[in-house]
């Protein structure tokens, strides 16, 4: 089923060489945008797990594509921006909405008032998110370009990722103690925050100074992160907290499961433990009441419980990530291993 999803996904790159935001059945895709560069990453992990080249030598040139593409298209000033390209194939296309759905955080706080630029076709603003994860798919495609022989491809996309890692590093804001979305059209740091700003941790950007930083008084601050439910996708202090609307302030499984695997790449075991607990409590909490496999989860309640007020979408009961709330629990506990 792993394997299916990831070539069912690749089968759908676009003409412009990306994986795109949404694809149907019938042949529509999105070629205006695209969605977080993960897919690399998944690749080496299916191969690290089962070793069958053949996966790897279908996959690897689109994989490249999709990677050069970013590097080509989303790249303004050394930072990586979310957009939309002027490929218009439907209503929303080109648009500050669309730079947002690329970005798979629809409605982000993080996004609000930064502005839509429509000759470079990205939002102005440098994003920490985007940039770990783009780093990581470097990473991760660079050792599968190794482990088939391809070393001069090795060495253009460790090239890559080093470039990346040395402007991501200076996105870190002394005062504040964490990475900081950029602002591109003021030139100043954006002081909203989510789970995204963790992300360097998963690709070593920080020292161990800035990372016990980053996870004492952001991650562990109740009135930022922690809490009995985790992770909110924007801090509790925020204003937009309080909406509790989709991506402004519910939580969301694949923010866990990266903040978690960030805080097993510094040695935070105890902190990813935590992290781990109370993903799985919030899983079975709805999973024991309906059978429910939730989309996202009220950052209060710890359930379901639809958004009352600018609601931009509600918490799917069947949703195939809403496992994720559970693997960080497995990997704990080694079951992974013991397959």
């Amino acid at each position: 089923m792993a394997y299916a999803n990831l070539v069912e996904i690749i089968r759908h790159k676009t003409p412009e060489g990306f994986f795109p935001n949404y694809a149907m059945g019938y042949g529509i895709a999105s070629r205006d945008r695209s969605q977080p560069p993960v897919y690399s990453w998944v690749a080496k992990e299916l191969y690290s797990k089962y070793k069958e080249r053949w996966l790897l030598e279908i996959v690897f040139p689109h994989l490249l594509d999709n990677n050069r593409w970013w590097h080509h298209n989303r790249s303004y000033e050394g930072f990586l921006c979310w957009g939309s390209s002027p490929i218009i194939m439907d209503w929303d296309a080109h648009t500050k909405k669309a730079a947002m759905f690329e970005s798979g955080l629809d409605n982000s706080p993080m996004f609000d008032d930064v502005p839509f630029d429509t000759s470079r076709h990205i939002m102005m603003q440098g994003d920490v998110g985007l940039m770990s994860l783009y780093i990581r798919d470097c990473e991760a495609l660079a050792t599968i370009a190794e482990w088939l022989g391809k070393s001069d491809i090795k060495t253009e996309l460790a090239g890559r990722a080093a470039t990346y890692k040395a402007k991501l590093a200076t996105m870190w804001d002394e005062k504040t103690g964490l990475y900081l979305n950029w602002r591109l059209d003021t030139r100043c740091f954006n002081p909203r925050i989510s789970p995204t700003n963790f992300y360097p941790l998963l690709v070593g950007i920080p020292d161990a100074g800035k990372a016990a930083r980053m996870v004492k008084e952001h991650l562990l601050n109740p009135n930022e992160f922690y809490g009995q439910w985790m992770l909110p996708s924007i801090a509790r202090n925020d204003p937009a907290y309080k909406d509790q609307s989709y991506w402004r302030g519910r939580i969301w499984p694949p923010m866990n499961m990266f903040v978690y695997m960030g805080l097993k790449n510094y040695g935070f075991n105890e902190e990813a433990r935590v992290l781990a607990g109370k993903s799985n409590q919030l899983l079975l909490k709805e999973y024991l009441k309906g059978n429910w496999i939730r989309e996202n989860f009220h950052a209060d309640h710890g359930d379901g419980t639809p958004c009352t007020n600018k609601c931009f979408g509600g918490s799917d009961c069947y949703y195939t990530w809403g496992t994720l709330m559970a693997i960080p629990m497995m990997m704990e506990k080694g079951i992974f291993q013991k397959q």
